[in-house]
């Protein structure tokens, strides 16, 4: 009799204290999950957040370089005629060899003559470049006076030996009057715009991966990354997502295995893409899980010495005094 009894305080026991190690566990994992991923967004927003500051100041940058172009008079004067002016090229060289991040700069004149600084040739005519329709779009609207794309050279010259895809900014260059003389550009290699999103291994959220997203829905990618990644993140991009309220337009995509988050260009189509990837995150949630599968299997098994000794410690007295009664009953 006392051994069933024995039996069913242990299992009372063994069972309130399996239910609790599982469900404290359980809260304590998910919890620890949920800050992490919060965590990781905080401080990836925080930190793309300052870089997108940095990229606007650099385009700004790039913008006020334009205009020092595109004002000057001598540049105004000279595509107003449709002869080649040699005065321009030392203008062109002078802004280019002042910085390292512009590459070319092209200029195209209303009048037919076209000019570019010295390490570009072949430049297609302006009746050419008017034919895109995007550049149509572009000349045509009256209020807006630049703009940046991504393309390559191919659709600027003939004949290119670099098609790798270029960051471009484009400026109508106009009179006092208003009037269209012509259009800049100014190229930039495209990994400048993607240096500034970038982070390395040793971050405290890992190294990401960053992306160019075109206003066509066209994917660009800085490295090569496997096709199944590029699949999952145009996936995530497809679904509706949140957008933050700060004055970057920031919006936040989740994925199974981290999270992407979209920075708008300004005057442009264009969105930076930034995949935080959370495997360092669930690598180190991984091992946090298997050491409390540890811990909980010792603290079972210690409770279960501990309720073993406690029910035999309650059991054994009771047994004893049931015999000894039993048998001074018999006398």
């Amino acid at each position: 009799m006392f051994r069933s009894f024995g039996r069913n305080i242990r299992l009372v026991l063994v069972l309130f204290i399996t239910v609790y190690i599982s469900a404290s566990s359980f809260i304590l994992f998910r919890n620890m999950e949920h800050r992490s991923l919060d965590m990781l967004r905080q401080l990836s927003v925080q930190y793309t957040g300052q870089q997108h500051k940095n990229t606007l100041l650099f385009m700004n940058w790039l913008e006020e370089t334009s205009k020092l172009i595109s004002n000057n008079q001598v540049v105004q004067q000279a595509l107003k005629k449709p002869a080649y002016d040699g005065a321009i090229s030392p203008i062109l060289e002078g802004i280019r060899s002042s910085s390292s991040d512009i590459l070319g700069i092209y200029i195209w004149g209303e009048a037919g003559a076209a000019y570019s600084s010295s390490n570009v040739s072949g430049l297609l005519p302006f009746t050419e470049i008017k034919k895109d329709p995007g550049m149509k779009q572009f000349l045509g609207d009256r209020e807006q006076t630049l703009r940046w794309t991504v393309l390559n050279r191919e659709q600027l010259m003939n004949a290119p030996t670099d098609l790798r895809d270029r960051l471009l900014l484009e400026v109508k260059i106009q009179d006092a009057g208003g009037r269209v003389l012509g259009l800049l550009s100014l190229e930039v290699e495209i990994g400048k715009l993607y240096s500034f999103y970038l982070s390395d291994k040793n971050s405290i959220y890992g190294e990401n991966e960053v992306y160019l997203l075109k206003g066509n829905g066209e994917l660009l990618k800085a490295a090569d990354m496997p096709l199944i990644r590029l699949k999952e993140i145009g996936a995530a991009l497809a679904t509706p997502g949140k957008s933050s309220l700060n004055e970057t337009g920031l919006k936040e995509r989740e994925t199974a295995d981290g999270l992407i988050l979209l920075y708008p260009l300004p005057d442009s189509e264009d969105q930076i893409v930034t995949y935080i990837s959370a495997d360092g995150m669930n690598a180190e949630l991984r091992a946090f899980k298997y050491i409390m599968l540890a811990l909980n299997t010792a603290v079972f098994l210690l409770f279960w010495l501990l309720i073993s000794m406690l029910s035999g410690s309650i059991v054994n007295p009771l047994n004893q005094l049931y015999l000894k009664i039993n048998s001074t009953m018999k006398e």
